[in-house]
């Protein structure tokens, strides 16, 4: 019997009925630390104060954050202990749903209604799990990724039948060293003895990072025969295609991606781009659309997407004013996003169409200091963002700013399968060969770094970054080489990395790379603490 008199629980659902049943199967269970929140917020602010033992979480939670989005925001804050255990609780049990719960990694999932003896026979064997870990779960607390190898050797010696416990936490450890050649060994050892969705997936992660696209592919199609409920495994696919610079399988891939998974924010936001940049307004504006639906209330959410909505519902008609649907979500952005000053004026613009539409007299002054603006904000917008402003300024006969925010787009993200083509539709005259180059030479680079030979990769992003030095995808390629040796050396690497960051100066937060360059930020400004 485990003693649960000691352990803090925090029991979570918008129904004060189903808090007071758990609380009674919990009191039955000797539980003493009983603390329950009915939404989101409370949660985020509950894990903000306290540190728990157990969470149990409900997925549906009303208006407001989900459970799902409530677990990211804990991950991005930082706010839950690894030795913490969170149950994810639903009464809803459609494939949408499910997977949606299992993607952001619970530590177990749990189906409406259950009893005291299926809560405690979880709890139990969710503890005695957490218990074996344990000094896995110190090491990784603490940040020190040696100590967690070292710690997992020796549960593994100690007791061999733990072994597959331990083989996440040192795949992520020998990532996070930077030791390649003994990830891909551990990782294709565990892909032959014992098939996993997560090895197999950071298996091909890893390939695919080295430029071996032909075992990519191969492995991918393997472990989607084994593993058909694995959306983020047709995500990988749409990397690969897009490296390939294959437009349409990209879109096939998202496409079956959110398909199988519907109510992740981040996978809808890279459909509506894609498809936008493959010319497929109709699916672009239908993702759009669903990313109001599931996402509105997660703090990914930002309101760039509905301007981006706006924008596609505009350019669909030709009419003698905006679209009605268009017009709604203006509205939305200009009376709930005001502190968004980048998202007003992009707004601003597309209220200038509305008065050109009807014929009625726009101020020259209105418009040119709008550019300036637009100009001012243009390290915040993503790259469709970007296109489509300067689409607007054409039409408005400030063709100049136009071409300058297009000939901008390309520089920063040329990385970004589609871009290229579009601007060079627009932009025929624009040279892009540097930008190919660059491209070339950075995913070189980045094969390269993760083949171990850094010293190789470090001239190769050298030669990158004097072709383009604004270009996103490289600077983020390079920092990641940087912040490998920045763990072993900070104060000597810190002003490298603080360089290529410099470069991209801020990011939208429908970039890809969004949450992984703010780590990098947290990182050096917390360095000299």
């Amino acid at each position: 019997m485990i003693d649960f008199s000691k352990k803090r629980f925090l029991v979570v659902d918008d129904f004060s009925e189903f808090r007071s049943s758990i609380r009674g199967i919990l009191r039955l269970l000797a539980v003493q630390q009983i603390d329950t929140a009915a939404n989101g917020n409370e949660v985020l602010e509950l894990c903000r104060r306290h540190r728990y033992d157990v969470i149990l979480h409900d997925y549906n939670l009303g208006e407001g954050l989900n459970g799902q989005q409530v677990l990211e925001q804990l991950h991005t804050e930082k706010l839950l202990s690894p030795h913490c255990i969170f149950i994810m609780v639903t009464a809803e049990n459609t494939q949408a749903m499910v997977l949606a719960a299992l993607e952001c990694e619970p530590d177990d999932y749990l189906t409406k209604p259950f009893n005291k003896v299926t809560l405690q026979t979880r709890l139990e064997r969710l503890v005695r799990r957490k218990q074996v870990l344990a000094p896995v779960l110190n090491a990784k607390e603490a940040d020190n990724p040696m100590a967690v190898i070292l710690a997992c050797q020796a549960i593994e010696e100690k007791e061999p039948r733990h072994a597959a416990l331990c083989q996440r936490y040192m795949a992520d450890a020998l990532e996070a060293l930077g030791r390649y050649q003994e990830l891909e060994q551990l990782l294709e050892q565990q892909a032959r003895s014992r098939p996993t969705g997560w090895n197999l997936q950071a298996l091909a992660r890893l390939w695919l990072r080295q430029g071996r696209f032909d075992q990519v592919t191969r492995l991918l199609n393997a472990a989607i025969r084994q593993f058909p409920m694995m959306p983020e495994l047709h995500d990988m696919q749409a990397e690969l295609a897009a490296l390939q610079n294959d437009l349409p399988a990209m879109l096939n891939a998202l496409q079956e991606a959110v398909t199988l998974s519907p109510n992740t924010l981040r996978r809808q936001i890279k459909l509506a781009s894609q498809a936008w940049l493959n010319n497929d307004n109709k699916t672009a504006i239908h993702a759009l659309r669903q990313c109001w639906e599931v996402g509105r209330h997660s703090t990914m959410f930002d309101p760039e997407l509905l301007w981006q909505l706006a924008s596609m519902l505009a350019q669909s008609s030709d009419t003698a004013k905006l679209p009605d649907e268009a017009q709604q979500w203006l509205s939305i952005i200009e009376k709930n996003y005001r502190q968004v000053p980048e998202i007003q004026a992009a707004a601003a613009l597309l209220r200038i169409e509305e008065h050109r539409r009807k014929k009625s007299a726009t101020a020259t002054a209105e418009l040119s200091a709008l550019v300036d603006t637009l100009q001012d904000y243009k390290h915040h917008y993503a790259a469709i963002t970007l296109i489509q402003l300067g689409d607007w300024l054409a039409k408005q006969g400030a063709n100049s700013a136009a071409q300058a925010l297009w000939q901008f787009c390309a520089q920063r993200h040329a990385g970004t399968a589609g871009v290229l083509e579009q601007i060079s539709e627009r932009l025929p005259s624009l040279d892009l060969q540097p930008l190919h180059t660059a491209l070339s030479l950075s995913r070189q680079a980045a094969a390269l770094h993760y083949q171990d030979q850094r010293d190789k990769a470090q001239a190769l992003f050298a030669q990158a970054l004097q072709q383009a030095p604004d270009l996103i995808e490289l600077n983020m390629a390079a920092a990641r080489l940087v912040q490998e040796q920045f763990r072993q050396q900070p104060l000597s690497t810190d002003q490298h990395l603080n360089t290529c960051l410099k470069r991209i100066h801020s990011l939208s937060k429908l970039d890809p790379d969004a949450v992984e360059f703010m780590r990098m930020q947290s990182s050096l400004e917390l360095n000299p603490w």
